[in-house]
């Protein structure tokens, strides 16, 4: 047993299912050891997670409504934990998320927390550290990145706004303000959600070491290229946001911001040759439709909680790992032990560089394991000189000092066209 406190994990999947088999497949790496699994999902049962490790322990609930607030609400009446937890179905935690993100609870009076996200590329940042005011707008926010985590405490004017792809709630907490506000279909709901925790009373806290990577999969309102195909849903939602927070108050000027926010993003996108020049009107149209759209009436409540066990998805502690480097040339030999060592859940990194000077690029591969490509002359962060001279060895050691310390990798695996040299206890050099 652990006396770690218990989190519930939920997940909620539209349209997705290969995201989200991605997600699934790489939980089993969490080194947190007091977690359960569940997912909403429009699949009418778990059969097609079979075949991920694991599943049998996944919780599966069936929900086939574009509503993200209802989909987590059916999620929060069957979680067990203390804490429950949220992550997109296009997202994928680093192992030592659910570790990073637990400790500020330990503070009663800290009801939700949240951490960083890092875009498809797997280097720059999406997010970081942001408040909002009751009109739903964004300022940046500094935070040591260094500390454990910040604690936020609601001045009346801003509250700390967390992600909804990677946030933390304390379950009584969230229960008692009603959940999530089902008017929310696509939009704003976990804002809603830390503004209604703030103005109870409770702080929050922004946690920078727990990090998930969001990739940002196509779906029914965007692109697979990031592209909206309708505003109708941010729209809706901007205006019951207002008209639930800011009521009896002129949210003119407001409107304008957000309008002409939007209007700029389109245009970048236009700029940029994703767009043609006559869908920028059309989106905009379906942005004044949504918004002009009176706010949802009658929202259902929050399901009545479902008595049942604690499941957490795993018992045994995660295992030490493997960092495999090589060539391209060998990539086939090092897929093939990446998938040998994943079965085994084995954290693994699989590191396959080129003789270049192109930028890195991470991510999860769904067989099981982490893969980091790029040149081993090349940047993996923007700090970087355009050009680095190094060796694979030292490449590695640098890139695992500074991106992989909580994967708890002790083996360095490095393969060779005619041999394999495993270097043990690898140098673990400063996160400069």
């Amino acid at each position: 047993m652990t006396d770690l406190p218990s989190v519930s994990l939920i997940i909620v999947s539209r349209q997705r299912q290969t995201a989200l088999l991605r997600v699934a497949a790489s939980l089993r790496f969490q080194s947190y050891q007091n977690f359960e699994v569940i997912i909403v999902s429009d699949a009418p049962d778990g059969a097609f997670l079979a075949d991920i490790p694991y599943a049998q322990n996944m919780l599966h609930l069936s929900f086939d409504e574009p509503n993200i607030s209802a989909a987590r609400n059916i999620g929060l009446a069957h979680a067990q934990g203390e804490i429950v937890a949220f992550c997109d179905d296009d997202a994928v935690p680093d192992p030592n998320w659910l570790t990073d993100l637990v400790p500020p609870f330990a503070d009663p009076t800290v009801a939700s927390a949240g951490g960083f996200v890092r875009g498809r590329n797997g280097f720059s940042f999406q997010w970081k550290a942001l408040l909002c005011d009751s009109s739903g707008e964004d300022f940046p926010l500094a935070v040591d990145e260094k500390a454990p985590f910040t604690k936020i405490a609601y001045d009346g004017s801003k509250f700390a706004k967390l992600q909804g792809t990677n946030c933390a709630f304390r379950r009584s907490c969230l229960t008692e303000i009603g959940g999530f506000d089902a008017g929310f279909r696509f939009f704003l709901d976990e804002t809603d959600v830390c503004l209604r925790l703030a103005q109870a009373g409770y702080a929050a806290a922004f946690v920078p070491a727990a990090q998930v990577h969001h990739g940002f999969e196509q779906s029914a309102l965007r692109s697979a290229s990031r592209v909206p195909k309708s505003l109708f849903e941010i729209g809706a939602s901007k205006r019951r946001f207002l008209e639930k927070h800011c009521a009896g108050q002129s949210f003119k000027p407001v409107k304008r911001r957000f309008f002409a926010d939007q209007k700029h993003r389109l245009i970048r996108l236009m700029v940029e040759g994703r767009i043609e020049p006559n869908q920028v009107s059309a989106l905009m149209k379906t942005l004044h439709d949504g918004f002009d759209t009176a706010p949802l009436k009658g929202v259902a409540e929050p399901a009545t909680p479902i008595k049942r066990g604690f499941n957490p998805l795993k018992h045994n502690p995660l295992p030490t790992g493997t960092a495999i480097v090589g060539s391209l040339l060998l990539g086939r030999k090092m897929l093939r032990k990446a998938i040998e060592l994943s079965r085994d859940d084995r954290p693994v990194v699989l590191f396959r560089f080129s003789h270049s000077a192109l930028f890195h690029k991470r991510f999860f591969d769904g067989r099981g394991f982490w893969v980091q490509t790029g040149g081993v002359f090349g940047k993996s962060s923007r700090r970087d000189s355009p050009v680095q001279n190094w060796t694979f060895a030292r490449r590695t050691h640098r890139e695992m000092g500074r991106f992989y310390g909580n994967f708890r990798l002790t083996e360095i695996l490095m393969l060779k066209l005619f041999r394999n040299l495993a270097i043990l206890k690898p140098k673990w050099p400063s996160k400069n």
